[in-house]
């Protein structure tokens, strides 16, 4: 191994001359290609190494890259990130399809990158940045994309020094195809995340995650709370010293601490380009945490204000769960115009203009098309299962094993819990037969599940189980269970729980026995009780349990609890969350007709009126208390505990949708004593499940506390009603309690069972919320007035009158 001392000599003496002196052409190709090479490396050094991504290794650094179809690829190091010209250049060697070059005497700080050539832009020694010379076309028949103008990021580096600057010059190809962008792109940086020091509160969680009955954190124990990591705190009524930040979030885990959640998932927090979206659903990077939610934005900080993050949740006894977009890419074609043609009807959306040739250059897309991206047969167009473009192969060689390594590296490094999956159906389809379902055994999914890092940790893994396809049906219920650790397998967002329960709660006519339709075929009723009771036929059968099913009304993608009954129809045109349809209606991003269209949401009444507000924070009561009396795993949508608005807004992800309407406005909910109320009583509603965890929250099917669905007359249950007790009978696994609903638009007397006495846990009508009664109570003003759990409230006489649309849980003492 060899120093490049004279390498960095001649680089920057190269840098210099050409801009003191000006060279021709000729003069330029000479001296840069005169510039100094790497070392050979042999095989066994290379295979040694066993990883791709740079890895110290002695005095220097190996630098280590995966690409079937290039032909040539250079390492790129600048001493000066913002320079137009490296400071040197390094060849590098392949070997399989790993290409490797060791650099000696770099280090930590380091900011690097990587240029490509290929079959369609073929190494031709005349070629100089911002030549035509080798060039035969943007993509080939064979869907290469090399361009050696555009300087591509490291897929496994763990930080960016910025995000690209488009005043520099652009990713795309096509008419752009010449411009350099080693100036304008975002740099690589070496950095180490081990100089973290964490304390020995950390030390001890990472000991109890390793322990899957871990008291208060077994796999049936997670209540999650979905959110933002910078929308939570950029707010400056967050109260934080840092708004909009990993820091200002860590900053807010007494308060999440408080209201009794055991999980944050966060939207991605992978670095995304600057047209990436609100919600950050465009990952260019997969290892690095985006730049711009650190308080912080020098590279080697940004990593250590995450964990700071991690550990001040950990502190706090909660879980961190990150939302990860392995199945597309931000690296996007054009996406800035939309034509208005013929064919467009007023208030129809614009056809896109998206040209074959272009295509932006981050990372993936330069170093290999065809091995990172699922193409159509035309081989210049991206299969398109996502809905959103630029889809991957999960299920060939490198992003397999890019998505192993990622995820390894979040939880042995930056201790992260769990992961969500967006989009996992594509994670589950056949490499290079996208429209076929593989059995999960032969993908990545199993791959996950079984990854023994991830179990030693008992890693939660989640999946979104739907996709933009089509073409299969929903596979929910479809993702697999662990081979070798029985009680971890993939979790699932329960859209059907969503769905039933919004209807029950809004549609007058949707009754207990509504079916929802089964899925794939599959026999089963999809109706109240299925989902109620942990959805059983779905995950029984290959030996997943009732917290598998994950259990929502409301998420970031679609209206916000108040909304859902606040709003008949979405508010998705021009407006404060979608700024960009006032200014500019061609945009892509104008996308007015997105968002779901059936949102089963009712308006309950005109927004501000008192006896219409009521009703809406009685729904509200409703809908948290559904999630936390059925079988499965609980998962909130941040702010919804305050009644956060979007004004009915459903789909906010867009770039300009980053605006303080669409952050959580902590000075509303401080203001108001109703959200206070409201705050309180989902902490109640929380606790209430926590403490009867036996009843609600049991380890497996049958082997929780056993219940009795009834009438409200005590006897067999009334299906084809809105009315329901759920009494779980058995004392032995600890208090009876029965669960009342009253979905009907009118009152209700349910008849108990006799020979207990009965007393009151929570109950969700609009009484206990008045004015009136917080006064009689002597409760303050931002008390909930519809929790008892403290002092349970007797009950008189055998009988529970309940108001139209109520829920109330009554314990036996």
């Amino acid at each position: 191994m060899r120093t490049h001392r004279m390498s960095r000599l001649v680089g920057a003496a190269l840098s210099t001359a050409l801009f003191i002196t000006g060279c021709s052409e000729s003069d330029y190709v000479r001296l840069y290609h005169s510039a100094a090479r790497a070392p050979s490396y042999s095989v066994d050094d290379i295979e040694s190494l066993r990883q791709i991504g740079p890895t110290y290794v002695d005095k220097g650094v190996n630098f280590a890259l995966y690409s079937e179809n290039a032909t040539r690829l250079e390492l790129l190091l600048f001493e000066d990130p913002e320079s137009n010209r490296p400071a040197r250049a390094y060849e590098m060697t392949r070997y399989g399809d790993v290409w490797s070059v060791y650099v000696e005497g770099v280090g930590v700080g380091q900011h690097y990158g990587f240029r490509a050539w290929g079959p369609n832009w073929e190494f031709d020694p005349r070629w100089f940045p911002g030549s035509i010379h080798g060039f035969k076309a943007d993509a080939d028949v064979y869907g290469n994309r090399f361009n050696p103008n555009k300087l591509l990021t490291d897929p496994y580096s763990k930080a960016l020094h910025r995000d690209h600057d488009w005043s520099k010059g652009s990713t795309a190809s096509g008419p752009a195809r010449t411009q350099v962008t080693y100036a304008a792109s975002a740099k690589s940086v070496l950095v180490k995340s081990g100089d973290y020091q964490w304390g020995e509160v950390e030390q001890q969680w990472r000991a109890n995650r390793q322990d899957e009955n871990w008291q208060g954190h077994g796999w049936q124990d997670l209540i999650v709370y979905e959110v933002h990591a910078k929308g939570f705190t950029a707010d400056p009524a967050s109260g934080v010293r840092f708004p909009g930040t990993y820091r200002g979030f860590g900053e807010k885990a007494a308060y999440l601490a408080e209201l009794g959640i055991t999980a944050v998932e966060l939207l991605p927090i992978h670095e995304k380009p600057l047209d990436g979206g609100y919600w950050g659903y465009q990952t260019i990077n997969f290892f690095a945490p985006e730049l711009s939610y650190a308080a912080f934005k020098e590279p080697h900080q940004v990593i250590n204000e995450f964990k700071w993050m991690v550990e001040q949740l950990h502190k706090h006894g909660i879980e961190v769960i990150i939302d990860v977009v392995y199945n597309h890419t931000g690296e996007g074609g054009l996406w800035r115009e939309k034509l208005e043609t013929d064919d467009v009807m007023p208030g129809e959306p614009l056809e896109s203009l998206d040209p074959a040739e272009t295509a932006g250059l981050y990372s993936f897309r330069g170093i290999d098309n065809q091995a990172y991206y699922a193409l159509n047969p035309d081989r210049r167009t991206y299969w398109n299962n996502t809905g959103v473009g630029n889809q991957t192969r999960p299920n060939h060689r490198p992003t397999r094993k890019l998505i192993i390594d990622s995820l390894r590296f979040y939880v042995e490094e930056l201790h992260v819990d769990g992961f969500r999956f967006d989009l996992a159906p594509i994670l589950g389809e056949r490499d290079g037969d996208y429209n076929r379902w593989d059995d999960p055994r032969n993908t990545v999914l199993q791959d996950v599940i079984d990854d023994p890092v991830l179990q030693k940790y008992n890693t939660r893994i989640m999946a979104e189980p739907w996709s933009a396809g089509g073409w299969y049906c929903m596979p929910l219920g479809e993702f697999p269970n662990a081979k070798t650790q029985p009680g971890n397998g993939w979790y699932e967002w329960n859209g059907r729980f969503r769905d039933w329960w919004r209807a029950f709660m809004n549609q007058d006519g949707w009754k207990l026995n509504s079916n929802e339709g089964s899925l794939c075929g599959r026999p089963g009723t999809v109706d109240g009780g299925f989902l109620m009771y942990g959805s059983q036929e779905w995950f029984e059968r290959n030996g997943r349990r009732p917290y598998h099913s994950m259990n929502f009304i409301t998420v970031h993608d679609g209206f916000t609890m108040y909304d859902l009954f606040a709003y008949d129809e979405k508010q998705n045109r021009c407006g404060p969350l979608n700024p960009v349809c006032c200014d500019t209606p061609n945009s892509p991003f104008c996308d007015k007709v997105s968002g779901e269209e059936h949102n089963r949401s009712r308006n309950w009444g005109p927004i501000g009126d008192e006896r219409a507000e009521s009703m809406r924070r009685q729904m509200i009561r409703n809908a948290f208390m559904s999630m936390m009396i059925s079988h499965g795993t609980p998962m909130i949508l941040g702010g919804d505990e305050w009644m956060r608005t979007q004004l009915g807004n459903n789909n906010a992800y867009s770039t300009l949708s980053d605006n303080p309407f669409n952050w959580y406005q902590w000075g509303t909910y401080l203001a108001r004593d109703e959200r206070h109320r409201m705050f309180e009583f989902v902490k109640a509603a929380i606790r209430l499940r926590k403490e009867h965890a036996y009843a609600f929250a049991p380890k497996d099917y049958g082997k929780g506390a056993p219940l009795a669905w009834k009438s409200a007359q005590n006897t067999e249950a009334a299906w084809d009603s809105k009315q329901l007790m759920i009494h779980y009978h058995d004392a032995s696994y600890g208090p009876e309690l029965l669960v009342l609903i009253n979905m009907e638009p009118r009152a209700v007397t349910f008849t108990l069972p006799e020979g207990r006495k009965w007393t009151r846990l929570i109950d969700t009508q609009a009484y206990f919320d008045s004015s009136a009664y917080l006064t009689t109570a002597g409760l303050d003003s931002r008390s909930t007035g519809n929790s008892w759990l403290d002092a349970p409230s007797p009950v008189n006489g055998p009988t529970y009158g309940m108001p139209e649309r109520t829920i109330v849980v009554l314990r036996a003492e």
